[in-house]
């Protein structure tokens, strides 16, 4: 219901005041609270490609998350798309799994921000906890992670979507 409680707030600030700031729905997150967490903001991969953008995507499984691990939640996987150029702008996530509903919320900001993935990759995240996989993606984006999906094969993927057609990062 966080839409609803938006909305709520910008009617009674224009009741009582004249609110600046104009209702913005594209940093809206969806959670469902099913078993595991379903939560997403933003584009999907299907809307990118409608809009014919060039994006960059990255999804890391929750098995290689330490903190899912430890929990024995390895059910999930985060997928964040972002614009393919040297800012790599956040289009969108997509979360499935233990804290879902919570790992969404920074990317929000983020996309709100307009704001790149060099801004997640000089957080420091908490350890262990799910949201570094968050921090993974983004290295992965970066090229500057330790995991290779050659190795890890299923569990992590990295490409790009140019003109339509899907690249495998590796693969450049």
């Amino acid at each position: 219901m966080n839409v609803g409680e938006l909305e709520g707030r910008l009617a009674v600030e224009k009741i009582f005041e004249s609110p600046d700031k104009k209702l913005n729905y594209d940093n809206l997150s969806s959670i469902m609270f099913l078993n595991p967490e379903v939560a997403a903001v933003g584009l999907n991969e299907q809307q990118a490609r409608e809009k014919k953008l060039n994006f960059r995507v990255v999804k890391l499984d929750y098995s290689c998350i330490a903190r899912a691990i430890a929990m024995r939640k390895t059910q999930g996987f985060f997928k964040i798309i972002v614009t393919d150029d040297e800012d790599m702008k956040i289009l969108g996530m997509r979360a499935v799994g233990e804290h879902a509903s919570s790992a969404i919320q920074g990317v929000a900001l983020l996309i709100s921000m307009d704001k790149g993935i060099a801004v997640l990759a000089d957080l420091i995240h908490p350890h262990p906890s799910i949201i570094e996989g968050i921090q993974e993606c983004v290295r992965m984006l970066m090229g500057k992670s330790i995991f290779k999906s050659s190795v890890f094969k299923d569990k992590l993927q990295c490409y790009r979507v140019l003109n339509g057609e899907t690249i495998q990062m590796e693969r450049l």
